[in-house]
């Protein structure tokens, strides 16, 4: 069964919402980043999952946008976390730094603080 979202037992744990466009895809980015330390990480498959899926939550503290979203899409992304959640950091492999596992697992280390 693949990933939608991995949850912490830690209600304090950092929170992130992926944008992304492929389950299996989807999966794989889980996957990698639970590894990272206790998080909890929902995964969604389009913008408008997405946003829905933020209006929901009481807390997020990175938003990670794949590398299927178009610069229109990622700028009202942007804008929608920018307006709802204004301390939530933005991630973005492929535009922000290189798609690649080791600069994403650095890049969403650095944003939450996350030894390694």
């Amino acid at each position: 069964m693949l990933l939608s979202e991995h949850i912490s037992v830690n209600n304090t744990a950092p929170v992130l919402l992926l944008f992304g466009g492929n389950p299996l895809r989807r999966d794989e980015v889980i996957n990698q980043l639970k590894q990272l330390g206790d998080l909890t990480i929902y995964g969604t498959l389009s913008e408008e999952e997405g946003m829905k899926k933020i209006t929901t939550l009481s807390k997020v503290d990175l938003v990670i946008i794949g590398g299927r979203y178009s610069d229109e899409q990622r700028i009202r992304i942007r804008k929608f976390v920018a307006e709802n959640l204004p301390y939530t950091k933005i991630s973005e492999p492929g535009v922000q730094y290189p798609y690649e596992t080791n600069a994403i697992n650095l890049d969403i280390s650095i944003k939450l603080n996350l030894k390694r």
